[in-house]
């Protein structure tokens, strides 16, 4: 950290979950209106495809291999960085984000399935022993690559390029937390293993034309309590969606822990009973069978107290998000907006609220990010210069281009932190009270180290974001950055 680049305050995506933050890290864009628009196509781990009749559920952390799917669900306007180095060998390791590269670990599905069944319940009962098995595979088996790149390329030339991803962390902090010894002892175990790498690229002469970036996709909290929605759907008529099942339900929650995302059936007539349109804000406010106001009831779940919501007529490159926040003394409830216009690295938002003393956000409370609240139209630069420093940084930018995907749901909700819910399309998950989606900056900001090489400027960067990653490496590379790309080179 101290000989290369290093940041202590990297602004991840929204929302801060495993999937889309990988995404946004390896393509160095955001999410967005895949089909039109430069960026990638995933929203979230979990969502819900209406381009299918009926339509599909997507869960990339099944166990059913829905993984696979994440290189097609990006979309063709957007590349990794593999395939932005457009030649040379090119390894991925355990990242399943992974178009254009000549290597890939797990080499089969079998064997995934093995690695993720290991992993995922082998924890209980052997967890350090799995762990650092799984662990030692990712470096070993790069280091191999520079070994005897004939047996993996079919050349002598080792990998120009390589991603990586210590899946164990995030499977642990789930399981016993950020704050226990376990956690501490596998990051320890990473470090090692990073040292390894280190000293046997240095060995072979490598080292000095490396460039090793380290960060994370997100941060974490610890909840107070688990909380419980079906007795909020049964008391109101919302059933869950099932693709298999009829009647086929008429909600569907995506993920639901700290932040809930929903997706709703909109108006149809019976001859497309089975298709989910879109719904409009007039049908959110008189839904279901006992025509509830959703925009209202939904507040009514324990310690929810943020909600957005697209407006009827967005398009990709013009639209309005409404954003409501309850007051947890008052419970009175204030709203505010955020317009968009324009795309890709061209998006400029403005964010408005109704009440100067109640900003959705809390950025009336400093000097610097009040400033933001002006009427005026900004860009993504400007946003992360004046909120870096506070909770839901940068997110009058994120949370426009996550609405504009067409996968993405209807309404957001989120809680303060004390509450999870634990629910995936219809199901309960695991009872953690260890999680990472809100927008505080425990879950938003990571660190970054970019380091190695002695050609690598010794720098502290204040703050940066991680789509700055991807331009940054392709720089040293001397390769140009595929035209969706929104982050900018640190050097």
């Amino acid at each position: 950290m101290e000989n290369g680049i290093f940041s202590k305050n990297c602004i991840t995506d929204f929302p801060p979950i495993t999937y889309p933050t990988h995404d946004s890290i390896v393509t160095g864009t955001y999410t967005g209106d895949y089909r039109k628009e430069l960026c990638h196509g995933i929203p979230l781990g979990d969502w819900m495809g209406r381009n299918t009749t009926p339509p599909h559920v997507r869960c990339y952390g099944a166990n059913d291999l829905q993984i696979y799917k994440v290189n097609e669900d990006l979309g063709s306007n957007c590349q990794n960085i593999l395939e932005m180095v457009d030649e040379g060998n090119k390894t991925s390791i355990a990242q399943f984000i992974n178009r254009g590269a000549d290597y890939v670990f797990p080499e089969s599905r079998i064997k995934l399935v093995y690695y993720y069944i290991q992993l995922r319940y082998g924890m209980s009962r052997y967890f350090m022993k799995v762990a650092a098995r799984g662990n030692t595979a990712i470096v070993y088996n790069l280091l191999d690559n520079f070994r005897k790149p004939k047996k993996y390329f079919g050349n002598n030339e080792p990998p120009i390029a390589s991603l990586l991803w210590f899946m164990t962390s995030d499977i642990i902090m789930h399981l016993f937390g950020f704050d226990s010894r376990i956690y501490l002892l596998n990051l320890i175990n990473i470090d090692k293993l990073l040292g390894i790498l280190i000293n046997e690229l240095d060995k072979m002469g490598y080292l000095n034309d490396t460039a090793l970036a380290i960060t994370s996709d997100h941060g974490n909290y610890k909840a107070d309590k688990i909380g419980n929605l079906k007795p909020f759907f049964q008391q109101n008529s919302l059933k869950d969606y099932h693709p298999r099942k009829k009647p086929k339900g008429n909600l569907d929650v995506a993920e639901f822990g700290g932040v809930g995302f929903f997706y709703f059936k909109g108006s149809n007539n019976n001859s497309q009973r089975y298709r989910w349109n879109y719904p409009t804000i007039k049908n959110l406010e008189s839904y279901g069978p006992k025509k509830i106001n959703l925009l209202e009831k939904l507040f009514r779940l324990e310690d929810v107290n943020l909600m957005y919501y697209r407006d009827d007529d967005n398009s990709y490159d013009k639209g309005i998000i409404h954003l409501k926040k309850k007051d947890r003394k008052t419970g009175k409830i204030y709203s505010g907006i955020v317009e968009y216009r324009g795309s890709g690295i061209n998006l400029k938002t403005r964010y408005s609220i109704e009440d100067q003393d109640n900003c959705i956000f809390g950025y009336n409370k400093n000097n610097i990010s009040s400033k933001m609240i002006n009427n005026k139209f900004h860009s993504i630069k400007e946003w992360m210069d004046a909120t870096h420093h506070m909770d839901y940084p940068m997110y009058p930018d994120l949370i426009p281009r996550h609405f504009k995907n067409p996968r993405s749901s209807d309404i957001i909700i989120s809680t303060s932190g004390r509450v999870l819910f634990n629910y995936q399309h219809g199901k309960k998950s695991m009872q953690s009270l260890y999680t990472h989606d809100i927008g505080l900056r425990k879950c938003s900001i990571v660190p970054l180290i970019i380091a190695c090489s002695n050609e690598i400027p010794a720098i502290e960067i204040p703050f940066c974001k991680i789509t700055d990653i991807v331009p940054t490496l392709l720089k040293m590379l001397g390769k140009k950055a595929h035209r969706s790309v929104i982050g900018e080179s640190l050097i």
